[in-house]
């Protein structure tokens, strides 16, 4: 086979990337077309075909990948979320089936699934975050979004609950992949940029290469915004890239570098009262503490796939992740110093044929933290007198197995297996007493049934259990008290997916048995324990997505949520909800696109019931409908444009809460305000070749 490399991987990589107010470029050369081959006349028919990546990538092998898990599971494009604003995460994730995605403030937001990590009110747990299949969360299992940029992805890839065996993953959400964009697929030069509401501007410039055997991309952006409420702004810039070397036909090493400065400040949440009277206000206190949590990252990949017969994939990859954070709180000063390192390895066997399917997939991984913290009073955004001092180290090794068996053409059995074993050290040099060592292992088996009921539609089901080990921030609340307990939890799920030119859905239904959740409660006398491992807890619900096209120019979208998380005859909470998150959440999309010029698409987000601020289900968030529109097309030349407006209403609401053990029915600075009505516009560029 030839070892040149084509840029045609499937061309969701024209995608369009928004610029504004960016003077237009003329690009020199263009690629010739290939030269024609002289075939003598008396010769049958030869058809020709441009040669393919050796290490092929795109959303259609990675829906082919997905497809083949007894579980739910999706592939978000990016082309669903550039035609509108795109700085954050929640912007990527709205549509995404199974997420619930909210904003706190800037990009700070509640990313739940299934309701993972319900308890934090703070960055994020449960679900783990990958780049390109390697790791983004810290080895402890906390996770955050700032140095995700939703405009240098390809495409998401979702895996709920225990459906992330597969790589690795082992909490009760699953993982998500975001995918980056390489030099084979992007277009040569991409230029975008978006202004809007409250100081909203983002810029992004991507710069691709590609020859047979090697090829670059780089990219450039900045994000900022006001914000809208006091004490709200955020900026971000980021620099990444990734370079791919084809050693052989069937060898690849690919680098990812990247590297993000992200400040970010915080407003705190409110009462109900300040709620109603001045939503947009910082919270007492966070605009003379100057409260901001501001990061500063660089993270470095080298990853090799390896297919040594096409039955075969081999894939190692190490990474080194570096974290400097600088977080003022109204309670003092958090300085950290972290460093991740790992490794990850997986090897997929396809033992049978395509009526009959054998797959066997192999898999470990090792990360190791080693961090500082440093605490301070705050003095009006400036480190203090030292008020804690330590030193954190935490591993986590991974083994993993699961085999795929056809039992007759069209229904298959999964069978896998995965341990995992955790360390956390904690060494605190002011108070020796409060140093720790903590050790976590678990097995999660899993038994799945896969059944194609056509060739477009699938049904699945399977039976599951997760592990999850409490990162430093939930590991001990009081000094001299016993470190919390690993979250297990076992998962029935059964589900139905589908695709066609006409119409996609993807519905799962599922039931949790969560032993020892880690959530912050009161004993029954209303003495705060803080965070620790509950006994019996049900997480159940519906998930839906879908689209359809109801005539040629007429798509809508919708996505639906049903939560019903809930105490099992809890000694203090008996059968309450848990709080945290609504028990129904809607999305709903009209597209409409008379002309390639012209798509017009109004939106709803609509939470019709509230959400439990308090585990003792005593106070209540109100539900809340917010009415969007946005306007893009295409103006010819690669060129693109677009114009949202959000919250056209201007409706007043409450995005998202704090979780409360029991508020005793009392107003509390429990409410994060949604942003009020909001305009964007953006303008994108690249090039045709």
């Amino acid at each position: 086979m030839s070892t040149s490399r084509s840029k045609d991987e499937p061309i969701t990589c024209k995608r369009a990337r928004r610029s504004l107010g960016l003077i237009p470029i003329m690009l020199a050369s263009q690629t010739p077309d290939a030269a024609s081959q002289v075939v003598d006349t008396t010769l049958d028919a030869v058809e020709v075909h441009a040669s393919s990546p050796k290490m092929p990538e795109g959303v259609g092998l990675s829906r082919d990948q997905l497809s083949k898990r007894a579980g739910a599971t999706a592939v978000l494009e990016a082309k669903l979320y550039l035609d509108g604003r795109a700085a954050t995460v929640v912007d990527a994730l709205s549509y995404a089936p199974g997420v619930l995605a909210q904003t706190r403030y800037g990009q700070e937001a509640r990313l739940s699934i299934r309701g993972s990590g319900l308890q934090r009110g703070f960055l994020m747990r449960g679900i783990q975050l990958y780049q390109d299949g390697i790791p983004l969360n810290q080895t402890d299992g906390s996770g955050e979004f700032q140095s995700i940029d939703p405009l240098g992805t390809k495409f998401i890839e979702v895996w709920r609950g225990s459906n992330a065996l597969e790589y690795g993953a082992n909490g009760l959400g699953g993982a998500v992949n975001f995918v980056s964009s390489t030099g084979l697929g992007a277009p040569r030069l991409a230029l975008r940029n978006q202004a809007g509401s409250f100081g909203q501007l983002q810029s992004y410039v991507g710069i691709a290469t590609y020859d047979e055997s090697k090829d670059l991309l780089v990219t450039v952006s900045r994000s900022e915004q006001d914000g809208w409420r006091e004490q709200s702004a955020y900026e971000a810039d980021r620099l990444s890239g990734n370079v791919g070397l084809m050693l052989s036909g069937n060898l690849e090493l690919r680098l990812f570098l990247a590297h993000v400065d992200s400040k970010m400040q915080m407003p705190g949440s409110l009462t109900r009262a300040q709620l109603a009277s001045s939503p947009r206000k910082a919270a007492p206190g966070y605009v003379d503490q100057r409260a901001s949590n501001d990061l500063i990252q660089t993270r470095s990949a080298l990853r090799m796939t390896w297919r040594p017969s096409p039955k075969t994939d081999l894939t190692g990859s190490f990474f080194r992740v570096e974290r400097d954070r600088f977080h003022a709180m109204t309670v003092g000063i958090l300085e950290q110093d972290m460093r991740d390192a790992g490794f990850n390895a997986r090897a997929s066997l396809n033992l049978g044929s395509p009526s009959l399917p054998r797959r066997l997939i192999l898999g470990l991984g090792a990360a190791k933290l080693a961090g500082r913290e440093q605490r301070s009073t705050n003095i009006g955004g400036s480190a203090g007198s030292e008020t804690g001092r330590t030193t954190l180290r935490a591993e986590q090794d991974v083994a993993y197995a699961e085999y795929t068996h056809g039992v007759v053409p069209d229904w298959s059995i999964q069978l896998g297996l995965q341990t995992v074993s955790a360390e956390r050290w904690l060494i605190d040099h002011l108070q020796p007493t409060s140093s720790y060592e903590a050790a976590f292992d678990g097995v999660s088996p899993k038994l799945g049934l896969l059944h194609d009921v056509s060739q477009d539609s699938q049904a699945f089901a399977n039976l599951s259990k997760s592990f999850e080990a409490p990162p430093f921030a939930e590991l001990v609340f009081k000094p001299g008290r016993a470190p919390t307990r690993a979250q297990e939890a076992l998962t029935l799920e059964v589900g139905w997916r589908s695709r066609s030119q006409s119409y996609t859905w993807d519905v799962a239904i599922y039931r949790s048995r969560v032993r020892g959740e880690l959530l912050s409660l009161t004993d029954a006398s209303g003495v705060a324990l803080g965070t620790v491992n509950a006994d019996r807890t049900i997480h159940q619900g519906l998930e839906l997505s879908g689209s359809a096209f109801l005539d040629a120019d007429l798509q809508l979208r919708a996505h639906y949520l049903y939560n019903d998380f809930r105490f099992h005859q809890d000694i203090t909470y008996e059968n309450r909800r848990l709080a945290g998150v609504p028990a129904h959440y809607v999305r709903l999309e009209l597209q409409w696109k008379p002309k390639p010029w012209l798509q017009v698409s109004p939106s709803l987000e609509w939470q019709p019931s509230g959400a439990w601020v308090d585990h003792a289900n005593t106070v209540e968030a109100d539900g809340f409908a917010l009415l969007n529109l946005t306007a893009s097309g295409e103006i010819g030349n690669g060129w693109r444009w677009f114009v949202e407006g959000r919250n056209l209403a201007d409706r007043r609401y409450v995005s998202t809460t704090t979780v409360q053990a029991n508020a005793h029915s009392r107003d509390g600075a429990y409410y994060f305000p949604g942003d009020g009505r909001a305009f964007y516009l953006g303008l994108s560029w690249n090039s045709s070749s």
